[in-house]
């Protein structure tokens, strides 16, 4: 199961624990008895939490193959309604090719840097 929960809090200056955890301490927490389970821990401690929320990974790659099948979903039916003489459908298949299209660059961006 993955980290729903980030605790953070500063450790008191004058706390042993100081010297071992360091100024300030972050705990992941994977559900919600988990999360009261450390808050609880670090009170005792004298350290203030406060709850973040973890990041969640985005299927990049899974946005890009599907803009990528829209893309060319949209090229087959503007050559198909092309080749049938039906203007407006090749126009409005033509616009959404160039939607998708543009839509796929910041998802090619982020997959370049590994984000």
């Amino acid at each position: 199961m993955t980290t729903t929960h980030l605790l953070r809090g500063q450790v008191p200056k004058d706390s042993p624990l100081r010297a071992l955890a360091g100024r300030i301490v972050t705990v992941p927490a994977r559900s919600l008895a988990e999360l009261a389970e450390r808050i609880r821990e670090l009170r005792q401690a004298g350290v203030q939490p406060v709850v973040l929320a973890a990041p969640r990974p985005v299927p990049w790659t899974g946005i890009a193959w599907a803009l990528t099948g829209g893309v060319l979903a949209s090229l087959v039916a503007a050559l198909t309604a092309i080749l049938t003489d039906h203007t407006t459908t090749a126009w409005v298949a033509a616009g959404a090719m160039v939607l998708l299209g543009v839509s796929l660059f910041p998802v090619l961006t982020h997959l370049e840097r590994g984000a």
